[in-house]
């Protein structure tokens, strides 16, 4: 396979290996779509994204050749962190719909063979909830012990040291019961008691509620704050280069200590195991996936997914924030290649959370304005590391993450921790369907929660669609490729050295297949000396051409070989 390097129209190609069979699990290894239903499409005019809006888009969804969609917190909430805040684990928020909107979705879903996984707050709620609104008011009560309290220290203050990863003590002064309650996010999102095994028993019965509606499983928000430490000892100080896969910025304070006590705690693992029991009663079981964050989760995934009686996958922020140079992506991949299950695990590059992959991760390749070369390396690499993928909205677009002024921030991460915190409301802009129309395709309503960006209108899905080199027709080619090779969900993943500088490579092995990918992060072309001659390029995108044994990969590009 070969192309001129810098070509507007991308080479690329589609040939087969023999397909080993599908892995045994659907979950396993497989790839889906992050629905932000804020900003993904508004049907009913008020601005804001909504449940009809997800239903009018699944065609558009299922094209991309995703095995389901990740649907974040539809739930009644006060809406401080944007759903992640619940005062309803039962009730769907107003301005998102009904639910009888929420049946019809998920039975638009299955009609088109996509599975769909609801986000599910376990380890706190909003302050709103009925539940804190009894614990809150006395320390007697029915739901006393429903949250996390402690009398405070000696001298007044929080029982601890522990941070909040959102800024500030992670304890809220309640007078009404003259304590302390812990809250690892913000100030309205206290932590549930699961000790607790009330507490426990209820929120195992939200799950039942949701999947008895149909819903194939969970993500499972923020598994790393489950529980915490019994005798809330204070966290160390972080040693250098701890913490490395936490966001908020380069001065977040929460990186200043060693979370030993109140994240990724020993207390969690019985959790888990109450959780998968529930999922296990379905016929076929539910998935569970687990988000794990702000702990070194290449190393320590594998906890939360060994056996039957955890989770059966995770997925985590290492590919988003520990990749800033080539040899960062050469040492978390051999340290991911020995320490995760293939298939128990998602790449993700980005998500609502987190900056726009290309720009985040590819600035000098944005700059001198190849990003969507750059997004489609972006693309290769996360279906073919080992593992499934979750894609998230718009980045099958290739967008690059907007530039946003002082007053359009409303996220209280940012604003806790701005300016040297940009915050997450770039990633949160709407999707542009259409260049041309209002709000870009999103909304009709004259104030949408968030203005289209008008940078992104030519990236809108209606002029990629009749480009046959965008990054939308790549990455539909790209996952019907991904489908057609069931061995990229369940293949174990070997790091290649001895490798050009701007080069990263890795073998997929499943039985006798193997399959050689390499990925130039730089912009120039590099000459790659191969194992062996006879290697051909099954999938590539940029310009690749194979002689004898010398692989010769344009700038940006990427080839699996076999």
């Amino acid at each position: 396979m070969s192309g001129q390097e810098g070509d507007a129209d991308l080479v690329y190609a589609i040939t087969h290996l023999e397909a080993p069979p599908e892995p045994p699990e659907w979950w396993r290894g497989a790839a889906f779509y992050e629905v932000y239903l804020h900003s993904f499409n508004d049907a009913s005019g008020d601005g804001l994204g909504d449940l009809r809006g997800v239903t009018e888009r699944l065609d558009y969804i299922t094209s991309l050749g995703v095995d389901g969609i990740w649907l974040t917190p539809p739930y009644a909430s006060p809406q401080d962190d944007n759903g992640y805040d619940v005062s309803d684990f039962r009730a769907i928020h107003p301005p998102f719909g009904t639910m009888d909107d929420m049946n019809e979705l998920i039975a638009a879903c299955h009609d088109r063979g996509l599975r769909i996984l609801l986000d599910l707050v376990l380890g706190h709620s909003s302050d709103q909830h009925a539940w804190f609104e009894e614990s809150a008011a006395s320390r007697d009560g029915d739901k006393a012990d429903w949250y996390v309290w402690a009398d405070p220290a000696p001298d007044g203050g929080p029982p601890n040291n522990w941070i909040s990863s959102f800024g500030g003590r992670a304890w809220r002064w309640e007078p009404r019961r003259a304590q302390y309650c812990y809250r690892p996010f913000l100030r309205s999102q206290p932590a549930l008691n699961l000790a607790n095994q009330q507490v426990m028993a209820e929120m195992l019965d939200v799950m039942r509620f949701w999947l008895d509606l149909g819903i194939d499983g969970f993500r499972l928000d923020a598994i790393q704050c489950l529980s915490f430490d019994g005798a809330l000892r204070s966290n160390p100080p972080a040693r250098d280069a701890e913490n490395p896969s936490v966001g908020g910025g380069p001065n977040n304070p929460f990186k200043g200590q060693m979370h030993l006590f109140d994240r990724d705690v020993p207390e969690a693992i019985p959790l888990l195991h109450h959780i998968r029991r529930v999922a296990d009663e379905y016929d076929p079981p539910r998935a569970l996936i687990g988000e794990l964050a702000d702990v070194d989760s290449s190393r320590l995934a594998p906890k939360y997914t060994v056996g039957d009686d955890r989770l059966h996958a995770v997925y985590d922020f290492d590919l988003i924030n520990r990749g800033e140079t080539i040899w960062d992506w050469r040492r978390m991949l051999d340290i991911r290649s020995r320490y995760l299950v293939p298939g128990a695990s998602l790449n993700v590059f980005t998500n609502h959370d987190s900056p726009r992959a290309v720009s985040n991760l590819m600035p000098e390749a944005c700059a001198a304005g190849r990003s969507a070369e750059a997004a489609k390396m972006l693309l290769f690499l996360q279906a073919t590391l080992s593992g499934g993928m979750i894609l998230f909205q718009g980045e099958e677009l290739g967008l690059e993450q907007p530039d946003l002024s002082p007053d359009e921030i409303t996220d209280p991460w940012a604003k806790a921790l701005w300016p040297d915190f940009e915050g997450r409301d770039g990633v949160r802009c709407p999707i542009p369907w259409e260049e041309d129309a209002a709000s870009a395709g999103f909304s009709d309503a004259d104030t949408p929660w968030k203005r289209a960006r008008d940078g992104q209108r030519a990236m809108a899905v209606d002029v990629q669609e009749a480009d046959p080199a965008s990054v939308l027709r790549y990455t539909r080619d790209l996952l019907a490729w991904r489908r057609s090779l069931p061995m990229l969900r369940i293949a174990r993943e070997v790091t290649l050295h001895d490798l050009p500088g701007n080069v990263i490579g890795y073998r997929r092995e499943h039985g006798e297949t193997h399959l050689n990918c390499y990925v130039n992060f730089g912009l120039g072309s590099e000459k790659i000396t191969l194992p062996q001659a006879g290697l051909n390029a099954l999938f590539a995108s940029g310009a690749a051409t194979v002689e004898a044994d010398e692989l010769t990969l344009g700038g940006l590009g990427a080839v699996a070989l076999a």
